[in-house]
């Protein structure tokens, strides 16, 4: 796993949002918050992330989504691990814990693979995709079992 931080224009945004149309167990959650980032007149992606973390051997990669108007204002994430896409969501800004939220998380055998990639992930992308000086989220803490939302 080598993670880069890369800029993240439109095409970028349309692979996230790809990628969540073509994993059959990507959450409805996930779904939907890739596409609130989409213009109404579906003419351009709001941008919303200048950076992501991208490992350009596997294509896993990490980004910040946004916290959207009457949203929580926790930090947000998506995440692709292999064939996954899996939302994320931190316990509060600048907390290491994160959780997987929005029905979004690993089966039991696959959780300390996807681990791993997340750490090595976060390692290099933090909370916001750029060196803020101390970002407790760069190692992450993983707490057990999903987030719901309601």
């Amino acid at each position: 796993m080598s993670f880069e931080m890369k800029p993240m224009g439109g095409e970028d945004w349309q692979t996230c949002r790809r990628d969540a149309l073509t994993d059959p167990e990507c959450s409805a959650w996930l779904r939907n918050t890739l596409e609130t980032c989409n213009d109404p007149k579906g003419s351009r992606w709001v941008r919303v992330a200048e950076r992501w973390a991208v490992d350009p051997a596997s294509g896993n990669y990490l980004v910040r989504l946004p916290s959207l108007l009457g949203s929580q204002f926790e930090d947000q994430f998506c995440a692709r691990v292999g064939p996954r896409l899996y939302a994320l969501r931190g316990l509060g800004v600048g907390d290491p814990k994160v959780f997987f939220t929005g029905g979004s998380s690993p089966p039991p055998s696959e959780m300390a693979e996807v681990q791993d990639v997340l750490t090595a992930a976060f390692a290099v992308h933090g909370s916001y995709g750029e060196d803020i000086g101390r970002d407790p989220i760069r190692v992450p803490v993983f707490v057990p079992g999903p987030l719901q939302e309601a």
